[in-house]
């Protein structure tokens, strides 16, 4: 409220228009320092190159498949991440953890399938044949 003056003295006009002048000159507080959150951008569209990696690193990435996980992952859209999950659901690669909400899909890897795929790939490897060294060049 400011100073009051002592008994028997009173303000001139003067006084009171300075403190009024300086009063306005001050800044008002801000409650907040209005932090402004970094713009994601995510990709909207998969193209070829994205499908691949998206099926290659998912069963890698755990026990748990969320849609923010794989939207963090892969730079996708919320409801491309959703489709995708869906997607590899359907194809048996991803399981469903526990009971299902529409909000939230949960779910983990198909231990099976994965199995599967990594014998097939060991023995796709196994069957080519190997190339043969070739003697270092002398000099």
């Amino acid at each position: 409220m400011g100073k009051q003056p002592t008994q028997g003295q009173k303000k001139t006009k003067d006084q009171i228009a300075k403190a009024a002048s300086q009063r306005s000159k001050q800044t008002k507080k801000k409650w907040t320092k209005g932090r402004a959150k970094d713009k994601l951008n995510n990709a909207v569209y998969l193209d070829n190159t994205a499908y691949k990696q998206i099926e290659t690193q998912l069963p890698k990435m755990g026990s748990l498949i969320t849609v923010s996980t794989v939207s963090d992952k892969f730079k996708v859209n919320g409801s491309l991440a959703r489709r995708c999950i869906r997607h590899f659901a359907k194809s048996g690669l991803l399981v469903p953890a526990g009971d299902q909400n529409s909000k939230q899909y949960i779910y983990t890897v198909n231990a099976q399938v994965v199995a599967a795929q990594k014998a097939a790939a060991a023995a796709a490897a196994a069957d080519k044949p190997q190339a043969q060294k070739k003697a270092p060049a002398k000099k």
